[in-house]
C-alpha cells in the first residue's frame, strides 16, 4: 500500500464537502481549494455556520482528522519496521550463494584439521583419523561443487532479468567461480585428495610391515605411493597460489563482489605428510 491515499482522500472529500456548502452559506467556491490544500483550515469555514450547527461539525472534524493522522501515521511506522523485500529470484541467488560460502569455509576449516595431522602420524590412530577426514574432506568438495554448480545454473537461467535489473554483482560471481583459476584449484585438489588417500591407506594397510618390519618391498611400495603423493601436491600447491593470486586481483577491480565471496582461505602452502616418520 503507498502511504498517503487515505489523507488525500480525505482531503479531497472534504474539499468536494465544502464546495458543495458554499452556494448555502454565500461564501467563495475558493474555499474548497484552500481546504484540499490546507485541511486544517476546515475549522475557520465551519465557524460561518449557524451557531447550532457548528459544535457538531466540528466535533466531527477533528475526530475524522486526527483518525486520518493516526492511521496514516501508524502505517507509515509499520511499514518502516518491515524489511526491504527482495524479488524472488534475487532473493534465491543470494540464498545459493549463502551456500557456497558456508560450504567453502567449512570445507577449508577442514582442511586446516588435516595438516594439524600431518605433525602427529606415527601411531595407526592418527592415519585412522586423517583417512576418516579425508573422506568427510572429499564428501565436503563434491557438495561444495554442487553448490556452486547450482549458483553458476541459477544466474545462467536468469540471466536477463539479472541484466535488465543491472546485479552487476550476480554476473561477477558467476565470472569468478567459471573462471580456470578456481575450476583448476577444484580439480588439483580432488587430486590431491585421492593420491593423500591412497598413500595412507597403503601405510594403514601395512603399517606393521613398514614401522615394524621395515620390509624392503613395502618400503619401495610406499616410496612410490609418497612420490606420487609429492608430485600431486606440489601441483596442488601450485593451483592453490594462483587461485589466491587470482582471488585478490578480481576483489581488488571488482569490491563490490568482496562481500558475496567466502573471503581467502589456505593463504600458504599445504604442509606436507612427513615421509620419515615411517
Amino acid at each position: 500500500m503507498i502511504l498517503g491515499y487515505i489523507y488525500v482522500s480525505y482531503c479531497l472529500i472534504l474539499s468536494l464537502v465544502t464546495l458543495a456548502a458554499c452556494p448555502r452559506l454565500g461564501q467563495s467556491r475558493w474555499w474548497a481549494a484552500v481546504v484540499l490544500v490546507l485541511p486544517v483550515a476546515t475549522p475557520v469555514f465551519i465557524l460561518k455556520l449557524k451557531k447550532g450547527a457548528v459544535t457538531i461539525w466540528l466535533s466531527i472534524f477533528f475526530i475524522s482528522f486526527f483518525a486520518v493522522v493516526g492511521t496514516e501515521f501508524f502505517l507509515y511506522t509499520s511499514n518502516k519496521k518491515k524489511p526491504n523485500r527482495l524479488p524472488p529470484i534475487v532473493l534465491e541467488m543470494i540464498q545459493l550463494n549463502g551456500a557456497v560460502k558456508a560450504s567453502t569455509i567449512k570445507l577449508y576449516n577442514a582442511s586446516a584439521k588435516l595438516q594439524s595431522l600431518t605433525m602427529a602420524q606415527s601411531r595407526i590412530t592418527d592415519l585412522a583419523k586423517a583417512l576418516d577426514l579425508i573422506k568427510k574432506l572429499r564428501q565436503m568438495v563434491e557438495q561444495n561443487r554442487s553448490a556452486i554448480d547450482r549458483l553458476i545454473g541459477y544466474t545462467h537461467d536468469h540471466g536477463e532479468y539479472l541484466k535488465r535489473q543491472n546485479l552487476d554483482w550476480a554476473f561477477l560471481i558467476h565470472q569468478f567461480y567459471t573462471d580456470p583459476n578456481v575450476t583448476q584449484h577444484h580439480d588439483s585438489r580432488m587430486k590431491y585428495l585421492a593420491a593423500f588417500e591412497a598413500m595412507l591407506q597403503y601405510t594403514y594397510d601395512n603399517f606393521d610391515n613398514i614401522m615394524e618390519l621395515q620390509s624392503s618391498q613395502h618400503m619401495a611400495n610406499y616410496d612410490a605411493y609418497y612420490m606420487r603423493y609429492r608430485g600431486v601436491a606440489d601441483m596442488h600447491n601450485l593451483f592453490n597460489k594462483k587461485r589466491l593470486d587470482f582471488q585478490k586481483g578480481f576483489i581488488q577491480n571488482n569490491p563490490i563482489v568482496k562481500p558475496f565471496l567466502p573471503g581467502e582461505h589456505q593463504l600458504g602452502d599445504f604442509k606436507f605428510w612427513d615421509k620419515f616418520s615411517f
